[in-house]
């Protein structure tokens, strides 16, 4: 598990960097918008080109690929269908909790599990393939539309057709699915650019714990995140349907998600041994800094997304040894 902590030890350095920096205001005011906006127009969407477009998409389809999409399409679809039916939590919420529930932190965190625990990085490819180029677009997609009210057919085209993350990803799975190579000239501004994507939203995410509250009754909660303070009802009611929401994500994520993984690897594909330890070890990671950045742009359960990826990314440690312990 050396690895595992490792990548772990890294994520909470540079978020303690940022909320250093957010506590001294080091960057001034609108710092943290900023950094999400760089992150969402220029970072990510060049890091999802970049990685799709050099990657060999026919060659990846297979059981790795369909086990990542199955368990994280499972997990995201047992959040919606709590958070909707049994709690009655509002559409943003559903749709940030769902986002956390599902989209692990592979670029990160995956990449150096795969490679020291796994002994390949290819292990963490069919997760990024899928995540990258259908379930974090559609999940930025969908923060939009919830966050605009009403939706209809034209809505719903004209905010895919202005997602930098669905154009980038649609480009760059063309070249990979193509086997059209660019220009090293061409791709390594690219590559330098989407470098940012993963410090830049961690320092970002960082700062936004400056004004928080890390009590846990209310770990998620910060001033201008819940209803008004003349509203004590209301406002308790908030925290506890963010708490909830931040448990419920959590154990989908970390427990319910690699279950889902298991049954799909042995049930349907016959996974075994070191390949099944692979895609059941990636299904185990924590949620990816990506749902704090499209809570955060659509003003929508930021606090949920907050407490999501702190509690995910502490949690993981233990259930990844636990993983590790059963099937390695």
């Amino acid at each position: 598990m050396a690895a595992v902590l490792a990548g772990m030890s890294v994520v909470w350095v540079i978020i303690l960097l940022g909320w250093v920096l957010g506590r001294l205001d080091v960057l001034g005011p609108g710092a943290e918008e900023v950094l999400n906006r760089l992150v969402y127009w220029v970072a990510t969407p060049a890091l999802l080109f970049a990685t799709l477009a050099t990657t060999d998409i026919p060659a990846l389809v297979g059981a790795p690929l369909a086990v990542a999409a199955l368990s994280g399409v499972g997990s995201a679809v047992t959040f919606a269908a709590l958070s909707r039916f049994a709690f009655h939590d509002p559409r943003g919420h559903t749709v940030v909790g769902a986002m956390g529930s599902s989209v692990a932190n592979a670029a990160h965190l995956g990449i150096p599990l795969a490679a020291y625990v796994l002994g390949s990085a290819t292990h963490v490819v069919p997760v990024l393939l899928f995540q990258l180029g259908l379930f974090t677009p559609m999940f930025f997609v969908l923060a939009d539309l919830v966050s605009q009210g009403s939706t209809s057919p034209g809505r719903v085209i004209g905010v895919v057709l202005r997602n930098p993350l669905v154009l980038a990803a649609a480009a760059g799975m063309a070249l990979g699915a193509t086997g059209t190579a660019l220009p090293d000239l061409a791709m390594e501004p690219f590559r330098v650019v989407g470098a940012a994507a993963v410090p830049a939203v961690l320092i970002a995410f960082g700062m936004s714990l400056a004004g928080t509250t890390l009590r846990l009754p209310a770990l998620t909660q910060r001033p201008d995140d819940g209803p008004s303070s003349h509203d004590d009802g209301a406002a308790r009611s908030a925290v506890v349907a963010t708490s909830r929401g931040v448990a419920l994500a959590s154990a989908l994520k970390l427990l319910v998600q690699p279950a889902f993984a298991w049954v799909a690897a042995t049930q349907l594909f016959g996974l075994e041994g070191h390949a099944l330890f692979a895609v059941v070890a990636m299904a185990g990671l924590p949620a990816a800094q990506n749902t704090y950045v499209a809570a955060f742009r659509t003003g929508t359960a930021t606090g949920l997304a907050r407490g999501i990826v702190l509690a995910t990314t502490f949690f993981a440690i233990p259930t990844l040894a636990g993983i590790a312990a059963l099937l390695a």
